[in-house]
């Protein structure tokens, strides 16, 4: 047993366990997601003709799109108005003419292409696959993620795959998460649910009565104001010792 601390002082205090199952985020878990959104927005403002995307104009963008995403895990907007919403504001911040819903088919275009994997995602989803059952989980736009997910490969190794645009529920909604437990006919409790994202995955997965695992994939510290998450880790290999044994 260790300790891992959080902004503050907060321990965790962590003795391993093995489970039998898995409830994995996509973006920002498995997938360069910072990296694929930057390069489809790079391609997008190239081929409609606009000034090139400079580093301000995409911190702009990303400050719009989290805040969107934002309101949509907290029930405050649909989720049809994200796709279309952030470049209307974005052209508008920027004082830009331009048509936002071409750009925003455009970008979604180039994002689906953009199957760019985390270090060491393939070795662990496969190492996991053998010895417990795996569910992605993810709150992204459909027909782009299934693109993503089929480009890359990763499908191979989960029993289920859900995307919350086509259920009508999204994170950190703990029915999504319940859900995600009954397909595979798991507890809740024999589940570690693992993201990046503290509002999202580890606020939903505590919600729905799971262990949380929060990869830490940038340098952000943890939100005083979410559920302390049960692991923290650094590096994707860190997984490997919280699946059971081979028989």
């Amino acid at each position: 047993m260790f300790n891992h601390y959080l902004p503050g002082g907060s321990a965790l205090k962590i003795s391993f366990r093995k489970y039998s199952g898995f409830i994995i985020d996509a973006d920002n878990t498995l997938f360069d997601f910072d990296r694929a959104q930057r390069d489809a927005l790079y391609e997008s403002f190239k081929l409609l003709k606009y000034s090139d995307l400079s580093v301000e104009t995409y911190d702009i963008y990303e400050s719009i799109n989290k805040t969107l995403w934002r309101s949509l895990e907290e029930g405050k907007i649909e989720r049809g108005s994200v796709k279309v919403e952030r470049f209307r504001l974005l052209l508008d911040k920027l004082q830009m003419e331009g048509d936002p819903e071409k750009l925003a088919q455009l970008y979604l275009k180039h994002l689906g292409r953009k199957d760019y994997l985390l270090p060491h995602a393939i070795e662990v989803l496969e190492y996991l696959y053998h010895r417990a059952l795996l569910v992605l989980l993810t709150n992204g736009i459909t027909r782009v993620q299934q693109e993503r997910i089929s480009r890359s490969g990763i499908e191979i190794f989960f029993q289920d795959i859900i995307i919350s645009e086509e259920i009508g529920l999204t994170k950190p909604d703990p029915a999504i998460f319940l859900l995600a437990a009954k397909r595979i006919n798991l507890a809740p409790s024999a589940l570690l649910c693992v993201g990046d994202s503290p509002s999202s995955d580890i606020r939903g997965g505590y919600n729905a009565g799971m262990d949380t695992c929060w990869f830490r994939s940038t340098s952000a510290d943890y939100p005083r104001q979410e559920p302390e998450p049960d692991y923290i880790i650094d590096d994707l290999r860190e997984l490997i010792k919280f699946a059971p044994d081979l028989c």
